[in-house]
């Protein structure tokens, strides 16, 4: 194995993992002019996993993104997913954990960060919830562990975000205020566009695909307020998802035309304050402000500093966006 050359497993293989695994393959030309060889060793989902110790060709890889979700068990020599076993077999440099958010518990998420850690593997990882809950105690095994945890995708998927955050550290950070949430503001500029109820929007948000059929975490405040804790600890300040207060999304249509007879429009807003507490609530803004014209499922932060605002706006998240920059991460430990 060369010097840049490195094995990855991939634990979850949704949406994300397959444009992953797609865009490995797509783009290994490209990476190997880095002087970067990626071996992905092992691709799991909830039913099972498969493991190549030499690594799976870009030709393989296409074929196994055309498989039915969870039913990586039905390719030829396909094992019940095992993680110890996993390890044991290929020895991954590099794990990606791209199973569901579990904001509750973190699992399985949670445990399989901690193995990996424990194994001495890299962790890149678009799973929110493990570091909602226990950032800085991940942050420390890894420190002890002498190896990185990556994270970008997390937060704003479609955007340089976190590493703009890690490039200023000589700032201070007042204050942040973001829409971090694709769902809600789709809901939200619906009902403010065509003056509808918030069901009416919900419906079209499902039926467009925006909006899951459960979309508990996202009108509950979770998704969001996993993100501010997130961006708050990337900024030196500790902060845990049940230190955010959350009051869920329900807007009338009979507020929404009363904030638009007054030049105002609802936006869900995740922010932190200079005190470092943190919120995820329905905020009137004046249409002037940046964010009241940040519409559908674009997402948006302002970052308020001693040296002036900065607004970052953009894709939040979505298959390839996300895939883009867990795989920027890859390469980043890769490298380092």
């Amino acid at each position: 194995m060369s010097a840049h050359e490195k094995s990855v497993a991939v634990i979850g293989f949704g949406t994300v993992g397959r444009s992953l695994a797609r865009l490995i393959a797509e783009k290994f030309d490209y990476v190997e002019k880095l002087g970067i060889r990626l071996k992905v060793v092992a691709l799991a989902d909830s039913k099972g996993m498969i493991l190549k110790p030499d690594g799976f060709n870009n030709y393989e890889l296409l074929k196994l993104c055309e498989l039915p979700r969870s039913s990586l068990k039905n390719w030829p020599g396909a094992l019940d997913f095992d993680l110890k076993l996993l390890y044991d077999e290929v020895q991954p440099d590099v794990h990606v954990e791209l199973t569901p958010a579990n904001y509750e518990t973190g699992e399985p998420g949670l445990s399989h960060i901690v193995h990996a850690i424990n194994s001495g593997a890299h962790v890149v990882t678009a799973n929110k919830a493990p570091l909602a809950l226990k950032f800085h105690e991940l942050m420390e095994l890894a420190r002890q562990h002498e190896v990185d945890i990556r994270f970008r995708a997390t937060v704003m998927g479609g955007t340089p975000l976190i590493d703009t955050l890690l490039s200023i550290r000589s700032y201070a950070v007042e204050s942040i205020q973001g829409i971090l949430n694709a769902t809600t503001n789709f809901i939200l500029t619906e009902m403010h566009s065509r003056l509808i109820s918030m069901d009416e929007a919900l419906r079209k948000a499902q039926a467009i695909g925006v909006a899951e059929a459960d979309p508990r975490l996202d009108l509950e405040g979770w998704d969001p307020a996993a993100k501010i804790v997130i961006l708050s600890n990337v900024i030196g300040r500790k902060l845990n998802l049940h230190d955010v207060l959350r009051e869920p999304l329900t807007v009338k249509l009979s507020d929404v035309i009363e904030c638009l007879r007054e030049n105002q429009i609802i936006k869900y807003i995740a922010g932190l304050e200079r005190s470092s507490k943190a919120y995820v609530k329905p905020v009137r803004l004046s249409k002037d402000d940046l964010l009241a014209g940040i519409s559908g499922t674009l997402n948006a932060v302002r970052i308020t500093t001693t040296v002036g605002e900065i607004l970052f706006a953009g894709k939040g998240g979505g298959g390839f966006e996300t895939a883009y920059n867990v795989l920027d991460d890859v390469i980043a430990v890769v490298m380092r």
